[in-house]
């Protein structure tokens, strides 16, 4: 066939000519598809035909001869069968019927069109498409048109644009901007600008290298299990002064900075309340409620007749003047020098002796039940201790003599303790606001559409995209209000529990909380996750119906939640002086006469930056999570704030490796620091090691050195100020001593030299000269021969010279001369 045609009309045509004939159509019979026989059918009868198998011509595949005829019967006589020597393959064959062998003419009385026929011996076994082919007369290639495809931009998708135009219609020559086939361009390329742009920020956000996005890089870090910091809000206490007793102050009150001409306490109401919203300043809100007491305003301390006192660092009790029956434990006091030790003058006090306390035990009365008095002269007294993590760090002086120029004379009340102390943190209450109603979802395919044809089941819907953004920027995160061991506490939050302060309520009457992430939720919770973006702003990713629910298409949602957050916070010491009252307030304003902030807020701390979380979140999948070699037990035994510095030794204990880890502690080696170092390892040891935590061994040095005085200086004071210079704590000048414990670590090589110019520095010393330097359980070695001491790898020098201890290390100095 030389022609392929959409229409056949050469069937009908001889079908409608006397005495020609054609083939119909050909069968492949036999006991299988793959059969040895065909079924030729003509058009017209068969039954006259004197065919052999020389008019036979069959080509394709594997060769197949004809080997005889079966000529036409009356039950069929437009068809006759062909006997075949073999059957063949899976090619497609070509029958024709041909005059003679060799030829390709037909035979007489056939038409040379419908002579041929091609088939398949294989037509009959299973195939997954249909058996003809569709073809068709090709369309011409048309020459591709001249476009640059490195457009992106406007400026050259409306170039691009005008050439085409140009191309196809060369008459059109109008470049004014009103002409509206200009205008249609300038559309087209506006558009197609901002396809670019959709295109090129999905393959650079697709990059933590490339983000420019915070929530992109914040949902990379996710992937390799590193959370990004969304910072947190500060927390102050506010001390309040009170003109009664019961003012009750509830949660949510708010405290603002200090603004002039502004009174201390305003309701919300009153027009003053702009002064302090327009001052752009942090805005704190009172965490739990408060009761003020008058008697709390200022509490004195009792000294119990004595002058010059103070309350030495680390103190965790004290005495107040008469009964105070509002005290309770629990609740924090604030110490504060109010006058000058000097001077007695209010102006000279020092505001950096200040702290808070959490107060553990008040006790008005003794152990009989009678009222706490001072034998001496009757004055009742209130007793008070507080948590040992609350410890004073600097010396509270309580009581002094004023100096010459102040007359020499004694200086009472010189600090007291507040209580009204409120816990306030960081952020103002946006309450109600509207989101967005959910959109609609896009058009979904139809029932009947997927793979399996006979399925008639409703497809999947299609999730609506919905990320609503809050209207203010600088969300709040705060970690949640727990009951904690000291005031300090309250100021140091954990960062990273703090939990975004947002909360929607929808038309359907339901609530949505936040999570840090979708991962554990199921289809029917309604939780989100804000995600904060590099300008502040906060946007909320709702669930897809699998991990967390999808919220239905037209639902209304409200958003409440507070704005506030890092540094900024971060406000100095009596920074803040007004209070505004909320309507559960039921007093008159005036009765809270005086708002301060006696100590700096804290906690506050800004979200990562872009920058921090490129550099660090590909690098947590890192860390390491199994202890392998000794230096890696001696790391993570390191990790715990309570350890100063470990070693871990690996040994060999007969069956298998036992890890012995040496650890030298901050303060003392406790059994419950060697339980918890242990609980720590065990969750990183390697399979078929044991593991053994122990203390460092403590080598105690022997040091003797003889001094030589200066004649000219006391003996007396010179040893003195030797011996505030070898100690084992600190100088007064805050200097670490020559023989505190943390100037020495493991395997150590401890020099006679710096001890020699360390006394020979101190003012009054003519000479130095070493007597004894050498190790307590070796006293047989010279130190003073060779100027150094070794140590071995797991041992650490010492040389606390503490009476109780002296295996911890003696030192002795040999005084002379001087006067």
């Amino acid at each position: 066939m030389i022609y392929f045609c959409a229409q056949k009309n050469r069937r009908a045509l001889v079908l409608q000519k006397a005495g020609l004939n054609g083939i119909d159509y050909l069968e492949v019979v036999g006991d299988s598809p793959c059969g040895r026989q065909l079924a030729v059918t003509l058009l017209k009868d068969a039954r006259g035909l004197t065919l052999t198998p020389d008019n036979i011509a069959i080509s394709g595949g594997t060769p197949v001869t004809a080997t005889s005829i079966i000529a036409a019967n009356d039950t069929d006589p437009l068809t006759f069968n062909v006997n075949l020597s073999a059957t063949g393959d899976f090619s497609v064959y070509q029958f024709a019927l041909v005059a003679r062998p060799g030829t390709t003419d037909a035979p007489d009385g056939f038409d040379p069109q419908l002579s041929t026929v091609s088939f398949s011996f294989k037509a009959g076994c299973p195939t997954p498409a249909d058996c003809r082919n569709d073809s068709c007369c090709p369309v011409p290639v048309l020459a591709p048109p001249d476009i640059s495809y490195l457009a992106k931009d406007y400026p050259a998708f409306r170039q691009v644009m005008l050439d085409r135009i140009s191309a196809l219609m060369p008459a059109w020559t109008e470049t004014h901007a009103a002409d509206l086939g200009v205008a249609l361009v300038e559309v087209l390329a506006y558009a197609a600008d901002h396809l670019s742009y959709q295109q090129d920020s999905v393959s650079t956000e697709a990059y933590i290298g490339t983000a420019r996005s915070r929530i992109s890089l914040r949902r990379h870090a996710r992937l390799v299990n590193y959370t990004v910091g969304e910072g947190c809000n500060a927390r102050v206490w506010v001390a309040l002064t009170t003109t009664a007793d019961g003012i009750a102050v509830p949660p949510g009150t708010q405290f603002y900075v200090t603004q002039p001409d502004v009174p201390v306490a305003i309701r919300q109401s009153d027009p003053e309340l702009l002064f302090l919203t327009n001052a752009a300043q942090p805005v704190f809100e009172a965490m739990r409620p408060a009761t003020l007491f008058l008697e709390q305003n200022s509490m004195e301390f009792y000294t119990w007749g004595d002058g010059n006192c103070c309350l030495p660092a680390g103190a965790t009790e004290a005495t107040l003047v008469c009964h105070l029956s509002t005290l309770q434990a629990g609740q924090v006091l604030l110490f504060e020098e109010v006058l000058g030790p000097d001077t007695g003058n209010a102006a000279d006090a020092n505001p950096a002796q200040r702290c808070a306390v959490l107060l553990t035990t008040v006790s008005t009365t003794d152990s009989l039940g009678r009222p706490l008095v001072d034998p001496l002269n009757g004055q009742a007294i209130t007793h008070i201790t507080w948590s040992a993590d609350d410890a004073l760090s600097f010396p509270l002086c309580l009581s002094s003599t004023a100096d010459a120029g102040h007359l020499s004379a004694p200086v009472n009340g010189v600090s007291v303790a507040r209580g009204n102390i409120v816990l306030a943190d960081q952020g103002t209450w946006i309450d109600l606001e509207e989101l967005p109603v959910v959109p609609a979802a896009p058009p979904q395919p139809q029932a009947g559409t997927g793979c399996n044809c006979l399925d008639t089941s409703s497809a999947q819907p299609a999730i609506p995209r919905y990320h609503p953004q809050l209207a203010q920027a600088q969300l709040t995160f705060s970690p949640a209000l727990t009951a904690l061991a000291s005031a300090s506490a309250f100021l140091d939050p954990e960062v990273a529990q703090a939990v975004p302060q947002v909360r929607l309520t929808s038309s359907d009457g339901g609530t949505w909380s936040p999570l840090p992430d979708l991962l554990s939720s199921n289809d029917n919770d309604r939780v989100f996750v804000a995600e904060v973006e590099r300008d502040g702003t906060a946007s909320l990713r709702f669930g897809d119906g699998q991990y967390g629910e999808a919220p239905d298409a037209g639902l209304s949602l409200a958003a409440t939640y507070r704005v506030g957050n890092g540094r900024r916070g971060n406000t100095g010491r009596d920074s803040l002086g007004h209070i505004v009252l909320p309507p559960a307030f039921v007093s008159a304003p005036g009765s809270i006469s005086a708002v301060r902030n006696p100590l700096a807020a804290a906690g506050g701390v800004d979200a990562e930056t872009m920058q921090h979380i490129v550099q660090y979140a590909p690098f947590s999948y890192q860390t390491q999570m199994r202890c392998v070699t000794e230096q890696d037990y001696g790391d993570a035994a390191a990790q715990s704030t309570a350890v100063r510095e470990a070693r871990g030794t690996l040994r060999w204990t007969g069956s298998w490796y036992t890890a012995f880890v040496s650890i030298d502690p901050v303060s003392t080696l406790t059994t419950q620091l060697v339980k918890d170092t242990t609980s720590r390892l065990n969750l990183l040891r390697m399979m078929g090691t044991d593991l053994a935590v122990e203390g460092a061994k403590t080598v105690g040095l022997e040091i003797e050195l003889e001094i030589c005085v200066d004649p000219a200086h006391f003996q007396g004071d010179v040893y003195t100020a030797l011996m505030k210079l070898f100690i084992a704590g600190d100088q007064c000048s805050g200097q670490t001593g020559l023989l505190n414990s943390a100037n020495f670590t493991f395997g150590e090589t401890i020099f006679l030299s710096p001890f020699i110019a360390g006394a020979q520095q101190v003012e009054g010393v003519l000479s130095v000269t070493p007597v004894v330097f050498t190790r307590m359980d070796a006293p047989w070695t010279d130190g003073i021969a060779q100027g150094y001491l070794t140590m071995g790898r797991l041992e650490i020098a010492r040389c606390d010279n503490d009476p109780n201890h002296l295996d911890h290390g003696t030192f002795v100095l040999h005084m002379d001369g001087g006067k």
